[in-house]
């Protein structure tokens, strides 16, 4: 499966014995990457080693076996997403909707995308004709006027969060300096280094920055995001102006994206702590729907609804799902143009 190669990319391998080094004592979601890869956990004590998706995973170690929850030590260890398969894009727009000669976009993110900063809005997944350009403004400095602040920052598959604090350094992809009546996110898709004290936020190799009330209204995972998969060119003229695939709600990410002969298969990672029912839309009859848990890899099939199918995730759960679409007739598929 996708996933499993998402995780060896940690460094970790399918049915390693693994002894817990720093790295793996900081991963929150160490019991969850353990089960997916089936690992065998080794440490210095015995330990029922609670994630915080509800994953529970044994320790071998000395003494009687204790309970505990990850992570082991607070760390940052620098993670992102990885670029959605434009292949894949490029062949659903193909095989979905009509194209003509010309030439189009595609915006990857499932949820509506502000253009650095500008009035300009896409909406989730939209396809268009013509081109389309953003523009990058990094930052190298924030003033923050906060004397103290709490900083949340992406570990792998997970948000991690670090109390107040006056000065710290933290190495990341992502990281919201939240205090008592703004935050600011600072995102890239390459890994910075941020010092922050005196109220001053110093930013090693600079990143895009976003003011807003709370880290949580920012939606700082989207964010960084897009900053990995930016706005596609398409080789062909979409005739209408439509989405070609948009999630629900804010807090599911798509990790990894397959498309080939009317099969999609996407991993999906909720980045909350409090379960939810995901909705996936498409610009296509969904014939069938399956739903595996990488954990065990047991799995269900879901009666979609037309063009739509809904997941039931687990709190900072990850899931594979796979769909069967089949090409709308083209005056359904007028139903579903975006309007200016």
């Amino acid at each position: 499966m996708m996933v499993h190669i998402m995780l060896e990319e940690l460094g970790f391998r399918q049915g390693q014995s693994l002894f817990l080094d720093t790295k793996s004592l900081a991963l929150e979601q160490l019991p969850l990457i353990s089960r997916v890869l089936n690992l065998s956990l080794e440490w210095d004590k015995a330990l029922s080693l609670h994630g915080p998706d509800g994953t529970v995973v044994n320790v071998v170690g000395k003494g009687e076996t204790q309970e505990a929850i990850t992570p082991l030590r607070e760390d940052s260890i620098p993670w992102n997403f990885k670029r959605i398969d434009q292949d894949s894009l490029r062949s659903m727009v193909r095989d979905l909707l009509p194209c003509e000669e010309g030439e189009g976009y595609l915006n990857p993110s499932p949820w509506e995308r502000t253009l650095s900063g500008r009035s300009v809005k896409l909406a989730p997944g939209e396809v268009g004709p013509g081109k389309v350009q953003e523009e990058l403004e990094m930052t190298e400095m924030v003033q923050t006027g906060f004397y103290n602040a709490f900083f949340h920052h992406l570990n792998p598959l997970y948000i991690s969060s670090i109390g107040l604090r006056s000065s710290i350094s933290i190495r990341t992809f992502m990281v919201s300096i939240q205090g008592s009546s703004s935050s600011y996110t600072l995102f890239s898709n390459r890994s910075f280094t941020v010092e922050f004290e005196n109220g001053r936020a110093r930013i090693d190799g600079g990143a895009l920055m976003k003011r807003s009330t709370t880290w949580r209204e920012a939606k700082p995972h989207r964010m960084v995001w897009d900053a990995v998969n930016q706005v596609i060119d398409l080789d062909c003229r979409p005739k209408y102006k439509v989405s070609l695939l948009r999630i629900e709600p804010s807090s599911v990410v798509p990790l990894r994206l397959k498309y080939e002969n009317g099969k999609v298969e996407i991993d999906l990672l909720n980045l909350d702590d409090k379960p939810v029912v995901s909705t996936l839309y498409l610009p296509a009859r969904i014939t069938s729907a399956f739903v595996t848990d990488p954990r065990d890899m047991s799995g269900e099939s879901i009666d979609p609804e037309f063009d739509r199918v809904k997941v039931p995730m687990r709190r900072w759960g990850l899931l594979s799902v796979s769909l069967e679409v089949k090409r709308l007739l083209e005056a359904l598929l007028k139903k579903k143009i975006i309007s200016a």
